[in-house]
């Protein structure tokens, strides 16, 4: 796409900070900071950062049209993702679990996806994906069944950030269509609504109060023995927040100096939180303007829902790189991400006027 003369320029400069980054993991190979396993890893992780820009110019290029008939192969494929994780939650299913350990420390179902964290990620943009639909064609059946099963699932991978980031894309979309109070007042009685059938359910169906109070064991184990003075903070993260203090301990040692060059081998040890790594791997300066081209994606100047939908949304993919992670380094995440954008940047309003 790039030969071929007919991108922008812009995507030039995405494309050159792809290879400085991979060029840094290469000095570092050079200078035995890593081994040529771990450079092939962070070439693949570099690579995984930047497919979104990749489908990002590629959907640029199709016409409404065209957009219209991808668009019932990205609604198909999160019927797929949604529903292996409800049938695994339905049915036991083994291999769908999201924690698989003999004594099953934590309940959820990643369904079809590797990990329960991409699950995560992939669930909440499904989500924002779905609500952009709802704001452009109303709330039709399909994109109802959508929002009840992609938000079902968020909830049932069983991680933090599926739940509270379905939450915080319902909120969004809620500010995106009404004026504040309005939001304000829709998004209280709703988050009540969905509070209130789940402490019903909990208190009515043994095998989900089963599950809570499984997970609620492995919290409070995790909270007695965590090793560190900030114990809720470190439940909070999942304990991401002792991992990034031993790597900071690392990056000391070489005078901070990968934070200004990149090449950093974070394939070896991840912090698993998306702002860290990735500055570390493409270095502080690379990396404010990979988010500035990210922000291009979904911060248009323009008014109107989808436009203040995208904004909005963009905050809240912010808040999970910066606690969750698995968001912005995931080829699976991508492309929905990728589709939003393409969405949101050509502005489409509302084509019916049901609410």
């Amino acid at each position: 796409m790039l030969l071929n003369g007919r991108l922008r320029a812009s995507n030039w400069r995405v494309a050159l900070l792809a290879v400085i980054g991979i060029g840094a993991a290469g000095v570092n190979l050079a200078l035995g900071g890593m081994s040529g396993e771990e450079f092939a890893a962070q070439t693949v992780f570099i690579l995984k950062v930047f497919s979104f820009f990749v489908y990002l110019a590629a959907l640029s290029r199709l016409n409404g049209r065209q957009l219209a008939f991808l668009e019932r192969f990205v609604v198909a494929a999160l019927f797929v993702y949604a529903a292996a994780i409800i049938a695994g939650a339905l049915f036991s299913i083994e291999a769908f679990r999201s924690y698989q350990d003999d004594t099953q420390i934590r309940s959820g179902y990643k369904g079809i996806v590797y990990a329960q964290n991409e699950a995560s990620a992939l669930m909440v943009a499904g989500l924002a994906y779905v609500y952009s639909r709802v704001l452009r064609f109303g709330w039709r059946p399909l994109e109802g069944v959508l929002v009840f099963c992609v938000f079902c699932a968020s909830l049932l991978v069983g991680t933090k950030a599926a739940a509270v980031g379905a939450c915080a894309v319902f909120v969004v979309y809620c500010y995106a269509r009404h004026s504040v109070m309005g939001a304000t007042v829709r998004a209280g009685i709703a988050i009540a609504l969905i509070a209130g059938v789940a402490v019903t359910a909990y208190l009515t169906l043994p095998s989900i109060a089963d599950a809570v109070d499984l997970s609620i064991r492995y919290f409070l184990y995790q909270y007695d023995n965590m090793r560190s003075e900030n114990g809720l903070l470190s439940i909070v993260l999942s304990g991401r927040d002792l991992k990034f203090e031993q790597i900071a301990g690392e990056i000391a040692r070489l005078d901070y100096l990968p934070l200004l060059t990149g090449g950093f081998p974070v394939v070896r040890y991840l912090v698993e939180i998306d702002v860290p790594d990735l500055a570390l791997c493409l270095g502080v300066p690379v990396f404010v303007f990979y988010l500035r081209a990210l922000k291009r994606g979904f911060v248009v100047a323009r008014s109107g829902r989808v436009a203040r939908f995208g904004t909005l949304f963009f905050v809240v993919l912010l808040l999970i790189a910066c606690t969750a992670g698995h968001a912005l380094n995931s080829a699976v995440v991508s492309p929905f991400l990728a589709v939003l954008a393409t969405i949101v940047q050509r502005g489409e309003e509302p084509r019916t006027q049901g609410e």
